[in-house]
């Protein structure tokens, strides 16, 4: 999973794209993707239409791209999904 520590305005939002070591999107993680981050919290998980599991992903090298409007981001981390 991403996990931001991020605030918005009430008018702001966020998303997030996932990126190959050459810039290029990666498909099912683009900013079209991006479900829309919106509010504060310290511990938001990222999701691409509903989905959070970015272990497809591990072991690559990655750039992220964020789009944002009236948004701080403070942190950022990639975490392990936590079993049920």
């Amino acid at each position: 999973m991403l996990v931001l520590n991020i605030n918005t305005t009430a008018a702001g939002m966020a998303k997030v794209a996932i990126l190959d070591a050459k810039g290029k999107p990666v498909p099912g993680f683009t900013i079209r993707d991006c479900d829309k981050i919106m509010g504060n919290d310290v511990a938001h998980i990222v999701t691409w239409r509903g989905q959070s599991d970015v272990s497809s992903l591990a072991g690559r090298a990655l750039r992220l791209r964020l789009e944002a409007r009236s948004a701080k981001v403070y942190a950022f981390q990639f975490v392990e999904n936590e079993k049920e």
